[in-house]
């Protein structure tokens, strides 16, 4: 018989780490939990692909008892013996469980730490080496080493190879950091367990408050919804807490230790998921998280990233797209919903314990809104803290989100705490009544009743004291970013595979070639003509070198920002760029040289041709490239293209001859691509040198 009088969370699904495992691919891998409190057991779907039954009817969370039949997925009907059988079990480990863990860590003088199960002390987290590090006794005291793991050892944010510990050290495994004196009384599996604390953090822009002195903590397991008006400091708030922004007063600290003095520490441990896609639409689902793995997962083989890319396509409930095209709405592939999906797995993979969301749900219908807000849910159920902003202020929402944030204007906390309980602290009856209730009242107003609030004192002071380390901390060097050849070779990879999946554009560049070419031989078929023909050479070389690159950066600058914010170095990004753009500048360039020398009879011959072409490509692929980095769209990109070209035609050395230009023409021309680029076509077909 079930005895549900001890309070708990027992998580089902298919993922190992759950609590009741069930072997069926149509079982999510979080597909649901039996909440046991007061003497009732509360069964909740937490966002499952196929869904959980009781009595044949499906349900998001109801009561039950052992005289309900419960169905997940439709085809798997659950055994009751497996909860009673897990709670026996638990009762056991209540009363010895951690004494015998204690006992058999404590009596050792070697213990290990990785992610292997053979490990003394198990941390379930991808960023965590199989054999990380040790603790080692030595003539009475404790000494750590790193056991040459992939993302270092740290003891006190320093990264160490070996050193003496003490109980009032933190050590950080994989950006999680472990308590020492509640070390040797843990259990064996350690999940990471994160909390994050904003310390009266404010961000000011010149004179103007956009966040006004907000201190608050959130917990480990914890969905928390962040909403406000308009210039309430939403988005300033979330990137200030996730480290990408450093507040003008305050700080933020995960498990104690400052985010910002410890950025290259937690970074792995931080997952930021922007409005704007962070994928590439030319790619397959596994393509693209694959791609991002190899990137994000740099010291880890080939095969441990395709076992990670499979467990987050199952966490996902996408598994079945893996080989479907990401696609956009020009170009039909994956749902709206999916893609959000596929967004949010590229941060997945690489296991953060802190999610933040920016509008995660725009743009979907009410189901597919559910849908993804049921997933997230369930992530934060396996012990993950999720942030999310969101305009969707519905009690749907409300009741799924665990914990809420409002910001009244000015940046100013107007509540913190239970989602469900937010409507009543504002006594309105719908969600979102709470803006226009907000707009009754001075920002300020706001700010002092929730100081005064039972709520303050409950998720506010109450949580500080145990929070905050109120000793320093130095700041951490910056990472290196020198180029790295394998990441180097993973990012040509991906954009050489982009630019053959777009058809479309990549015909349309390689097809400039041969008309420009044809049309100049046929418009200067005449031999005096010549020299007009290489001048037009040189223009349309220069002209499809900037081409080509014009758009490159600037159409992907949502996903390059992220990276950028991981670990993606630029000399690596810009020579993926050049190396595939050179390689269409060279096929452009040969046809440009295959078509005219023999048409016009040139004295010149194609190899010289097309080598001189080709160098003239490759400063207007730079060129190209930088101004792509400068504008916000590619249109913009596109528009100052012309104005790039215009010197080059006028000062390139025709239609004003170099002699005849005064100094100041020349120093200009002198800086132009195309002014040496025509003499040498000129010294090349009039003298006779090859």
């Amino acid at each position: 018989m079930i005895n549900p009088s001890t309070p708990r969370i027992l998580t089902v699904g298919r993922s190992p780490q759950s609590d009741i495992v069930i072997d069926n691919k149509k079982v999510s891998s979080n597909h649901a939990q039996f909440k046991i409190l007061n003497n009732e057991i509360i069964l909740k779907d937490v966002g499952s692909t196929n869904g959980t039954y009781v009595n044949g009817e499906k349900i998001t969370s109801l009561k039950v008892t052992v005289n309900d039949t419960i169905t997940f997925s439709k085809n798997h009907t659950f055994d009751w013996k497996q909860l009673e059988e897990l709670l026996k079990t638990d009762q056991t480990v209540k009363s010895k469980g951690a004494e015998r863990v204690h006992t058999k860590i404590k009596g050792k003088d070697v213990i290990t730490i990785g992610r292997s199960s053979d490990n003394d002390l198990v941390i379930n987290n991808i960023k965590v080496s199989r054999k990380h590090a040790k603790l080692e006794k030595y003539l009475g005291e404790w000494y750590v080493e790193d056991l040459g793991s992939s993302n270092g050892t740290f003891l006190n944010g320093e990264k160490i190879s070996r050193a003496r510990i003490t109980p009032k050290d933190v050590l950080t495994i994989g950006g999680i950091p472990l308590n020492i004196e509640k070390l040797f009384a843990a259990q064996k599996e350690i999940k990471g367990d994160i909390q994050i604390a904003a310390n009266n953090i404010t961000f000011r822009v010149k004179d103007k408050i956009i966040v006004d002195d907000i201190g608050l903590t959130i917990l480990p397991g914890e969905f928390v919804g962040l909403i406000g008006p308009s210039g309430a400091g939403k988005t300033s708030l979330m990137m200030m807490m996730n480290g990408v922004v450093r507040p003008s007063q305050g700080d933020v600290f995960i498990n104690s230790q400052s985010l910002y003095s410890n950025f290259d520490l937690f970074k792995g441990q931080i997952g930021y998921v922007p409005q704007d896609d962070i994928i590439h639409r030319e790619l397959k689902v596994q393509e693209s998280f694959t791609y991002t793995g190899k990137l994000r997962l740099d010291k880890y083989s080939n095969e441990e990233i395709a076992t990670q890319v499979d467990t987050v396509l199952d966490t996902l409930g996408i598994d079945d797209t893996r080989n479907t095209l990401i696609g956009s709405a020009e170009k039909k592939g994956i749902s709206g919903g999916q893609r959000k999906r596929v967004n949010l797995g590229q941060e997945l993979l690489t296991e953060p314990s802190v999610l933040f969301l920016d509008e995660p749900t725009s743009g979907l219908d009410p189901k597919t809104d559910l849908d993804v807000m049921y997933l997230l849910k369930g992530i934060a159920a396996k012990g993950k803290i999720v942030i999310l902003t969101t305009h969707n202020i519905t009690k749907e929402n409300f009741e799924i989100l665990s914990h809420l944030i409002v910001l009244s204007k000015g940046g100013k906390l107007a509540y913190f705490g239970e989602a469900n309980k937010a409507a009543d602290y504002f006594q309105v009856d719908k969600p979102y009544e709470i803006f226009g209730k907000l707009e009754t009242n001075g920002p300020n107003y706001w700010k002092e009743k929730f100081r005064n609030a039972p709520e303050y004192k409950k998720f506010v002071a109450a949580r500080k004291e145990s929070t905050i380390e109120t000793k320093p901390t130095e700041v951490s060097a910056a990472p290196s970013r020198k180029a790295d050849m394998k990441q180097f070779l993973t990012l040509t990879g991906r954009f050489f595979k982009i630019k053959l999946r777009d058809r479309v554009s990549t015909a349309i560049l390689l097809l400039q070639a041969p008309i420009i070419a044809a049309l100049i031989a046929l418009v200067f078929d005449d031999a005096s003509e010549k020299t007009a023909a290489l001048f037009i050479l040189v223009i349309a070389a220069v002209w499809l070198g900037c081409s080509n690159a014009a758009r490159e950066i600037v159409s992907e600058q949502a996903i390059f920002k992220r990276e950028r914010m991981v670990n993606l170095k630029i000399p690596s990004y810009l020579f993926s760029k050049v190396t595939v753009l050179m390689l269409l500048c060279f096929v452009q360039c040969a046809i440009l040289a295959g078509i005219v020398v023999p048409s016009l009879n040139m004295e010149s011959s194609f190899l010289s041709m097309f080598f001189l072409l080709l160098l003239t490509s490759l400063p207007s692929l730079l060129l190209g490239l930088f101004v792509s980095s400068l504008v916000s769209t590619s249109e913009a990109a596109m528009g100052l293209i012309p104005l790039i070209l215009i010197p080059q035609v006028i000062l390139g050395g025709l239609i004003t001859i170099f002699g005849n230009m005064n100094v100041f023409e020349k120093v200009i021309a002198a800086f132009l691509t195309t002014r040496w680029s025509f003499e040498a076509l000129n010294i090349l077909e009039y003298s006779g040198l090859e």
